[in-house]
């Protein structure tokens, strides 16, 4: 199992990395420098997620006690559906940079492409905004000229979206961020990422099993708890997640699980030294039943809102 992928601009990216949404406070710093201390060495973040100041301060505790260098880590962000307009996605950057610690960002994405306006912390109005993506785009492409981007891409895009993007200049997008696990195949950006050289990094990949539910019946489709699954876990030895982790890398995919916890942190990194056998990647393959754990029905009514597009 290859440990990286190798990006249009030529970069390396670790295939699995510390997810951190949800992630907050003494919790997250522990987890992290847990993580780091492993041997995990992409750390996938957002400006909503509202933790990266405690990243910042997790990595520069490594980076002055010498324990770490900055260019050994690769730090993904992702700019706000709040921060679509040109200059606000500059600022958002900044202020993510800021309280990271460092100068520039591996990989920076437009978090999703329907812009919706900032109606204030804890309110419950969503205020659809009319700017467009392609703008944000235009904006990350200045940031990739400068160097406080390294390289930039999208998330929750769908093929149509992408596609405008390609339209749009130079550069291309180096990264595509998805919801991806084994009841969500996503074939058809797959194969279109791949036709067009862009890396596929899955989010959610144990499908969510700590994220809330809409219903009962999608409660009892926990990818965890399938007994394929688990027969399958059984018969190589290897953890649920291990499987369902190494299934998505041998898809040519980087992951980015989360946990607090630390035996699932190890276990969760060491799913890059093994391989799934064909006939059990196969089944694994056979599991695509279309669940998607986020689907965004806030975002309804959004002019780029295709809720029943493969993506």
């Amino acid at each position: 199992m290859s440990r990286y992928l190798i990006l249009n601009t030529g970069a390396k990216m670790p295939t699995i990395g510390f997810g951190t949404y949800l992630l907050q406070g003494d919790a997250l710093r522990s987890s992290l420098d847990y993580a780091l201390f492993l041997g995990y060495r992409l750390i996938d973040t957002a400006s909503s997620y509202g933790n990266e100041a405690d990243i910042g301060q997790v990595l520069r505790d490594r980076i002055q006690s010498g324990r770490m260098k900055r260019k050994d880590v690769y730090i993904t962000t992702k700019i706000a559906k709040t921060h679509l307009k040109r200059a606000s996605t500059i600022r958002c950057l900044q202020k993510s940079l800021h309280d990271l610690g460092t100068s520039y960002a591996d990989a920076v994405l437009i978090h999703t492409p329907w812009g919706v306006v900032d109606t204030g912390p804890g309110s419950d109005t969503v205020e659809f905004d009319d700017v467009h993506f392609t703008e944000t785009w235009t904006a990350l492409q200045s940031l990739f000229q400068d160097g406080s981007a390294r390289s930039i891409g999208v998330s929750n895009f769908t093929v149509k979206q992408i596609e405008q993007i390609l339209d749009n200049g130079s550069p291309p997008p180096s990264h595509l961020q998805m919801e991806c696990h084994a009841y969500l195949a996503q074939n058809k950006l797959k194969a279109f990422c791949d036709a067009n050289n862009i890396v596929v990094t899955a989010y959610s990949p144990l499908g969510a099993p700590a994220y809330p539910v809409d219903d009962e019946s999608e409660r009892e489709r926990r990818l965890l708890s399938d007994p394929c699954i688990a027969k399958i876990s059984e018969r190589v030895r290897k953890t649920p997640a291990q499987v369902l982790l190494t299934f998505l890398m041998q898809r040519g995919m980087a992951v980015v699980p989360k946990s607090k916890t630390n035996d699932r942190i190890k276990e969760n990194f060491d799913s890059t030294n093994w391989k799934l056998s064909k006939k059990d990647f196969d089944i694994i393959m056979g599991l695509d039943c279309g669940v998607k754990y986020f689907k965004f029905k806030n975002r309804t009514g959004h002019p780029e809102f295709f809720p029943q597009e493969d993506f």
